[in-house]
Order: C-alpha cells, then sequence, then structure tokens
C-alpha cells in the first residue's frame, strides 16, 4: 500500500530488496486496480499455492496442501497531510478465528481486515485486525515459505482470536517511522469472541546503515493480554517479549532472535516457552536462493513442547513475483502434553515434533 506510513513501507522495501527473492507476501506487492488524480488507489492482492508435503500428517503419508489468499487494500486522499486507509484480505485454510471458531482445511476467513488514517509523517493509526507491529520482530525467523513460527504460539490461549502475535481482532494500532526508528504500539480492546479485558503490544526497531560493512537491523518487542470473566479461562494471562536482529550483506542476510513467553491461569503452574532461532538466506544469482535455519523451543510447566529443527530451502524464481521451492526440516524435539490430559502427547503443531518434513511446492502471486 502506496500511502500507509510511506517512511516506514520504503525503510521496509529497502531491505526487502536485499534479499530479493525472499517470499514476502505484502500487499506492497499488490497490482494496482484504480488510481485516480489526487492519489486515491484501490490494490489487489492474491497469492495461490499448492504444496506437496508430509507435514502435519501422524502417519507420514504425503499429501497436497492448497494455498489461497485474496484481497484488496487502498487509500482515499484527504489532503497533501493525510489518507483514509484500508485492507481486507482473505485465505482458505487460514489460522484464523476471528469469523469462524470451528475453521477447517477449506474455509475462507478474515486474515486482516482493518480501516485507519495515515498521516504521513505523522504516523499511521489502523483499526480492526491489523498487521501487527511485532511482525517487525517475528520476520526474523519467518523466511521459510512452508515453516511453522513457534514463537508466541501460546497468545491464543487467552485471545481465541490471536495468530500468535500477527493479527489479533479489535486492535488500534500506531506505526510510524522517525529516523532510522521504526516504531508501533497497540491497545488490544478485542471483542465478544476475544473475550479480553484488555491487551496490548509495542516494538521498536533501528536501521543502522554501516556502509560495505552491511546493514544491521535489531527489534525489541512486547505483549500482554489479560482474559475477562466471559473467557473460557477468565484468569488467564498472556505475556510475550522479544529480542533480535537482521543483518544484510550483500546478497546475504542473517536473522538471530530469543523470545519467551508465559501464560498463567490454564496449566497448574505458569507454562513458559524459551525460544531461539537462527536463520540464514543467500541469493546465488537472480533466480536461485538457498535458506537454512535452526530454532530451539523449550516449554515449562505447560504441554512440556520441545522442538529442534533445522531447516534447509531452496527456491527457484519463475517470474518476479512467483516461485518454485523444497524444503527439507530435520526434527530431534518431543510432542507436548495435550490438555486433553490422558497422558496423550500432541505437539498442536504441524507434526510429530521427532518427525523430519519434505515440501515441494509452487506459488503465483500478483
Amino acid at each position: 500500500m502506496a500511502h500507509i506510513n510511506e517512511g516506514f513501507m520504503m525503510k521496509k522495501q529497502l531491505l526487502s530488496t536485499l534479499i530479493p527473492v525472499l517470499l514476502f507476501s505484502a500487499a506492497t506487492n499488490a497490482a494496482e486496480l484504480y488510481k485516480a488524480e489526487d492519489g486515491s488507489h484501490i490494490d489487489l492482492y492474491s497469492r495461490l499455492g499448492f504444496n506437496i508435503t508430509n507435514k502435519g500428517t501422524n502417519d507420514q503419508d504425503t499429501r497436497g496442501v492448497f494455498d489461497g489468499r485474496i484481497g484488496l487494500s487502498g487509500a482515499q486522499t484527504i489532503n497533501e497531510h493525510a489518507d483514509v486507509i484500508g485492507m481486507a484480505q482473505y485465505q482458505v485454510g487460514a489460522a484464523e478465528y476471528a469469523n469462524s471458531l470451528d475453521a477447517g482445511s477449506s474455509d475462507f476467513t478474515a486474515r486482516y481486515v482493518w480501516v485507519g488514517i495515515d498521516g504521513h509523517e505523522y504516523g499511521a493509526i489502523k483499526g480492526g485486525r491489523v498487521d501487527s507491529g511485532l511482525i517487525m520482530f517475528t520476520d526474523i525467523g519467518d523466511v521459510f515459505a512452508t515453516s511453522d513460527v513457534s514463537m508466541a504460539r501460546q497468545a491464543g490461549m487467552v485471545d481465541r482470536t490471536a495468530v500468535q502475535v500477527f493479527r489479533q481482532d479489535g486492535t488500534l494500532q500506531y506505526q510510524n517511522t522517525i529516523g532510522n526508528f521504526d516504531v508501533s504500539a497497540a491497545y488490544i480492546l478485542g471483542n465478544d469472541t476475544s473475550a479480553l479485558d484488555y491487551g496490548y503490544n509495542a516494538a521498536v526497531r533501528y536501521t543502522l546503515d554501516m556502509g560495505d560493512a552491511g546493514t544491521l537491523a535489531p527489534v525489541i518487542s512486547y505483549q500482554k493480554t489479560k482474559a475477562d470473566d466471559s473467557n473460557l479461562n477468565p484468569d488467564a494471562e498472556y505475556q510475550f517479549w522479544g529480542v533480535g536482529t537482521r543483518y544484510y550483506l550483500n546478497k546475504l542476510m542473517l536473522g538471530a532472535l530469543y523470545s519467551q513467553d508465559e501464560v498463567d491461569g490454564i496449566y497448574a503452574g505458569t507454562s513458559t516457552d524459551k525460544v531461539m532461532e537462527f536463520t540464514a538466506v543467500y541469493d546465488f544469482n537472480d533466480d536461485w536462493a538457498f535458506r537454512a535455519g535452526y530454532r530451539s523451543l523449550e516449554n515449562d510447566d505447560g504441554d512440556e513442547l520441545e522442538l529442534k529443527d533445522t531447516t534447509f530451502e531452496v527456491q527457484y524464481k519463475l517470474t518476479n513475483m512467483s516461485s518454485i521451492y523444497t524444503t527439507y526440516e530435520l526434527r530431534n524435539g518431543e510432542n507436548g502434553r495435550s490438555l486433553a490430559g490422558g497422558g496423550v502427547r500432541d505437539t498442536g503443531f504441524g507434526g510429530d515434533a521427532d518427525e523430519n518434513f519434505y515440501s515441494v511446492g509452487i506459488r503465483f502471486e500478483i
């Protein structure tokens, strides 16, 4: 979206061009459907994909997974100082609960639905199911085409509309770029489905241009949510924090992060996830890219899930926006205990924590 916090988006585009064949799926890649003389515009974003994988199956059988997204975004010019902005994006089989608490693999559910005001150099305010500012942090580990992101996985235990800290219903968010700082702060009001008393989060990223030595972009992030009396777990509280950085040098991008999230009022004690991740992305040329990563997750006093995953991925770029890729994931962890009890071990994640997985897929975007 061309008008949403232009400084923030320009810096994001600058960083992404350092690794041009990453599978970024931001609306900045949208096709323009309409543009008026005053700069008002409507854009279309769409993504289609098909993935052959044995991930997410208990018996290791190969299956085919379809992925589809579509959305509209746009801006209406108020004057030279401000625009009205908005987005509505939906996905088949999204990890969402905002519109369907029983969402299945073929359901069409909302990922982002929000409206706001872009005050240009004064920043943007959005309200609704927004793209959380904490994505500045989670993107450090979210570099693979088919990987599941482990950080902040317990957020949905308190807010059923939350997909980790990426997006949550009823969010009022402010974002801006001030010098080399990208800042975001949000208050999460929630709705009847969220069943929240309150919630808030914040993230700050600093971009340091070191010339020939590369670019460093450290990030810190924090979130807290508390359930209200209508929640299934009225005493539940959730807290998340993370620190990490990306480093860019020519065709290489390195990432490292540490995060911790805690949930009270669900288990007998405080369920705590401690997550470390390391990622590397290298562009061989305009067509080929290689990615590798390692993550470690250890849970205490909750489901006791343990992840020790090493992932390798190769991508071939068919067009400027579309690619084929193959991913192999080595897993040496231990499945968590089901909340249902009875000694059942269930990762609550994609597939077994101690089984290796592969994926081969194609993705088309406009």
